[in-house]
């Protein structure tokens, strides 16, 4: 009984949400302010059955994770080379620090200027996700086991052994904290970035095109693109993750 109760609560949850959406848009009683969530549905299923949307889909996505992508692998790599001196890092703390202070859209009306519209997005999930993957690396680099360290260099051990055997499973529970935090992240700014930057056939444009002829019901439904998306490359990834720490520890 408690399993399923377990099962049910987080559905349930949702379920009320919706009812609440559903009430306030009987409530306000109109279409341009807010839509039902059925008429969002319905909404999103038509928009499903069209090529553009697919098309966009696409596009965004294609960016959004290379730029994830790129974070990722520069962030391990940067917390790897600065872990090794206290000079390295703080010398890259202020870059960093800004980086992960500059607001989106700042950074997209400048990338528009450095890399153009078609690689914007790339960009900007790039700048958003790479403080959070170095600061977590750098952390899990830094909390390795001392002892194990000092015992590899006593036998000797090889550093490809050391780094498989001892940093990689003390920093891979950051980077899998990480990229669970930095991918929904990456989303948000990519998508914000298109919008900024009118990057045609993506969900950023396909966002601005709704807003701008008042359409609340496509609005709603690329909002909705845009979470399941995040939740499924979210979980896609994060099982990658585990499945290599699996593969690790065996």
């Amino acid at each position: 009984m408690k399993i399923f109760i377990s099962a049910i609560k987080y559905p349930l949850a949702v379920l009320f949400w919706l009812a609440v959406w559903h009430v306030a848009s009987l409530v306000i009683g109109s279409a341009i302010v807010l839509v039902s969530p059925i008429d969002t549905i319905v909404r999103l299923i038509e928009l499903a059955g069209q090529g553009h949307f697919w098309r966009s889909i696409g596009f965004t996505l294609l960016r959004i994770v290379s730029g994830f992508g790129l974070a990722l692998v520069i962030g391990i790599l940067l917390a790897a080379f600065t872990s090794r001196s206290k000079f390295l890092y703080t010398l890259m703390l202020p870059a960093v620090n800004i980086i992960k202070s500059i607001p989106v859209a700042s950074f997209a009306i400048l990338a528009l200027i450095w890399v153009g519209r078609a690689n914007l997005s790339v960009f900007i999930a790039f700048v958003t996700v790479l403080p959070i993957v170095y600061f977590n690396t750098y952390e899990g680099i830094k909390n390795t086991d001392p002892k194990l360290l000092e015992m590899s260099k006593i036998f000797n051990v090889p550093l490809p052994r050391v780094i498989l055997k001892v940093y990689f499973p003390s920093v891979l529970p950051h980077v899998i904290s990480a990229a669970a935090s930095g991918l929904g992240f990456a989303f948000k700014a990519g998508v914000a970035a298109e919008l900024i930057g009118r990057v045609g056939n993506t969900i950023g444009f396909n966002l601005q095109v709704a807003q701008n002829f008042l359409l609340t019901a496509d609005l709603l439904a690329w909002t909705a693109t845009i979470v399941l998306l995040s939740y499924l490359m979210e979980k896609i990834f994060l099982l990658c993750l585990k499945r290599v720490e699996k593969w690790q520890s065996e």
